[in-house]
């Protein structure tokens, strides 16, 4: 299967990794690296994980405060968001 980052999730990734690397060297690889670590979990084990919603996926992080949320298409998995647990995305709706 094959994976894709939206343009979202790749700003997110960017952004996080950055803030991580500013914050001690070397952190922003290993966030880096954790990231990749559970996306391929999720190629090996695309159900794996709880869905969301009706065709969103959940993936919580464990060494760093972030969820990736994707969807499956075909036999494309699409990453949509790298979202951090403890803050409200501007993309979220409104509670």
């Amino acid at each position: 299967m094959k994976l894709l980052f939206s343009v979202l999730a790749q700003l997110e990734f960017s952004d996080a990794k950055a803030y991580y690397e500013l914050q001690q060297e070397g952190l922003g690889k290993s966030f880096e690296e954790h990231i990749h670590e559970n996306t391929d979990m999720i190629k090996r084990f695309p159900l794996l994980y709880p869905k969301v919603t009706d065709h969103l996926h959940k993936v919580v992080l464990h060494k760093f405060p972030y969820s990736l949320y994707y969807f499956i298409e075909d036999e494309t998995i699409v990453v949509v968001s790298i979202a951090h647990q403890h803050r409200k995305p501007f993309y979220t709706t409104p509670s």
